[in-house]
């Protein structure tokens, strides 16, 4: 089994944050109450806050995650 999201990332309007967007890809994935995310850092830190985030969610227990940073 597997679930896909689809994470978005750009930099936050305040200098040294970065902010990503999460939308489900797969029918019935769960989702954290807010799908925007916040974090210090930038583009990166966002991606990967929201993979944890992602991972820590009830029915996503012990699946591992991926992260393309340069999908092609």
């Amino acid at each position: 089994m597997f679930r896909k999201y689809y994470l978005i990332a750009d930099f936050a309007d305040v200098r040294g944050q970065g902010k990503a967007s999460i939308i489900p890809l797969s029918v019935g994935a769960p989702m954290p109450d807010d799908e925007h995310l916040t974090v210090k850092g930038g583009e990166n830190e966002a991606l990967i806050a929201a993979t944890d985030l992602i991972k820590g969610l009830p029915g996503n227990a012990g699946f591992a995650a991926k992260i393309d940073f340069d999908p092609s």
